[in-house]
């Protein structure tokens, strides 16, 4: 096990994170746990996954480190087929099975000693932010929830992203068809980019996508050879990757991370091995994003929710989010003048990260003093 110490804010008890893992059906979740070991009795739990194909290691600890000074536990996961946990095929985004992945998450949370099962809250970002609105629906011990750039409603990101790439969406469109197709036959997934520019058929094709998604990165990530060729021959394209991610200029025969294979749109090392990931995605998805609409779920829960939208919102359209809160007591709107992706750095992190543990520190006070 990998404990590390991350500094107190608050000069007082020392946050140990811990590597250990959850069964989720036949596979295992990779997981970090944050706990101040000297804190003792039932404390709050804050169980955080990721949005649209990223990795714990893409920001998740930055917001779990602030989190755990609070003096709370906190869960931070990668879904299955992702990141350092179990499932074949790899990079595979199955929607029910996320979604599994946050009950079982919450079912292994309310065994840990020292965590109050009454107090726990689910935090998602970008697509988790749609799971965890629809879990705390069918869920309602759940004492809170965060949902940070939801995405709340499939027909409305779709429509988007067609607007922001039209062809692009239709090779994406039929990539997904042939990818189902195949899944049938027992083929390989067709991996398609989480990321990318407008005229590539990624899943999140903003103007600020490349950039931000791989700002999300911490520095010294290294990008895979065949990658780092291609992108030296598209400088336009290189100059919107982030200065976090280091080019491989020959290939040096690295072995393959848990991704299971390269992929030209990008597999990536952490900094020291440390972490595999990849821009890349099976295309099945596409066909299934239109059929999923989390945002209903909010008119069908009372669990006092926080949605922090970023008003320039192209992947998860802030119109739409807002209208689904409307007219609901327990929905609180935090509005951010920003991108999709901007609300993970700087000052809009800042904000969020300031709002949050403002909204978490009320509804886990309020928890208590309904359970005495």
């Amino acid at each position: 096990m990998r404990t590390s110490d991350p500094a107190d804010r608050r000069g007082e008890a020392v946050v140990r994170r811990r590597e250990i893992s959850f069964a989720s059906g036949q596979d295992e979740c990779a997981a970090w746990l944050y706990a101040a070991p000297d804190l003792v009795g039932p404390r709050p739990m804050v169980i955080m996954g990721h949005g649209l194909g990223a990795v714990r290691e893409m920001r998740l600890d930055a917001y779990a480190e602030r989190f755990a000074d609070a003096g709370w536990s906190v869960l931070v996961f990668d879904y299955r087929h992702l990141g350092a946990s179990g499932g074949t095929p790899r990079q595979l985004l199955d929607i029910g099975k996320q979604r599994a992945d946050w009950h079982a998450a919450l079912a292994f949370a309310r065994t840990l000693p020292n965590v109050d099962a009454d107090r726990i809250a689910l935090w998602g970002s970008s697509f988790g932010g749609g799971h965890v609105v629809q879990v705390a629906s069918e869920d309602a011990r759940v004492a809170a929830v965060v949902a940070q750039c939801p995405f709340t409603d499939g027909p409305a990101s779709v429509l988007s992203r067609v607007r922001t790439g039209p062809l692009s969406a239709v090779a994406l469109m039929v990539a997904g068809i042939l990818d189902t197709v195949g899944s049938w036959l027992g083929a390989k997934p067709i991996l398609l980019p989480m990321a990318g520019t407008p005229w590539m058929p990624a899943f999140v094709a903003s103007p600020d996508a490349l950039a931000g998604a791989s700002a999300l990165l911490p520095a010294g990530t290294r990008l895979s050879w065949r990658t780092s060729a291609l992108l030296n021959r598209l400088p336009s394209v290189r100059a919107q990757v982030s200065k976090n991610i280091e080019l491989t200029e020959f290939d040096s025969g690295e072995p393959a991370t848990g991704v299971g294979r390269d992929s030209m749109w990008g597999v990536l090392r952490g900094p020291n091995g440390e972490f595999g990931a990849a821009n890349a995605l099976a295309a099945r998805l596409v066909l299934h994003l239109p059929l999923y609409r989390p945002g209903r779920a909010l008119a069908r829960s009372s669990t006092p929710t926080l949605l922090c939208v970023c008003d320039n919102d192209a992947a998860a359209p802030a119109k739409t989010t807002r209208r689904r809160a409307q007219g609901l007591a327990h929905v609180h709107v935090q509005n951010y003048p920003c991108d999709h992706f901007d609300i993970y750095v700087g000052d809009h992190f800042e904000h969020a990260i300031c709002d949050q543990i403002a909204f978490l520190t009320t509804q886990f006070d309020e928890a208590s003093g309904n359970t005495q």
